[in-house]
């Protein structure tokens, strides 16, 4: 099954998008600091929404990459910065949960995404047990 990839063109469809999923988030005892691996087949089942409009079309160039998007869990409903690390090694997928207010940061999501995501595999929590 491919995942459905949705297009976020303003801030009010991603205030909508984590309103949402509000309850996903009541009960999650992870560490919003920290990374924690995803097996990377799970990729084609995380609905993505890339936010295709200001400031993140001027991060994503910032950071040389195509676009900004977040990876939904089809489990929990969280939402999560991403990463597929595929540099020398097997490809490992890299997920840091995110509420509104951290993606509302300019500053956070620039850091999340500059040096091909750098900051992501570097606070990776390998004992997390909360599921994606």
């Amino acid at each position: 099954m491919q995942a459905e990839r949705h297009i976020l063109s303003s801030h009010e469809q991603l205030i909508a998008l984590f309103l949402e999923v509000k309850k996903a988030y009541e009960h999650f005892d992870g560490d919003y600091a920290k990374s924690r691996y995803g097996a990377y087949n799970m990729l084609k089942d995380m609905p993505e929404y890339e936010l295709a409009y200001s400031p993140y079309i001027e991060i994503a160039k910032e950071c040389e990459r195509s676009s900004i998007s977040l990876k939904q869990s089809p489990e929990t409903g969280r939402l999560y910065a991403w990463n597929a690390n595929v540099a020398g090694h097997g490809p490992k997928l890299e997920l840091r949960a995110v509420t509104l207010e951290h993606v509302e940061d300019k500053a956070l999501m620039k850091l999340y995404h500059e040096n091909w995501a750098y900051e992501l595999g570097c606070h990776i929590d390998l004992d997390a047990a909360y599921e994606i």
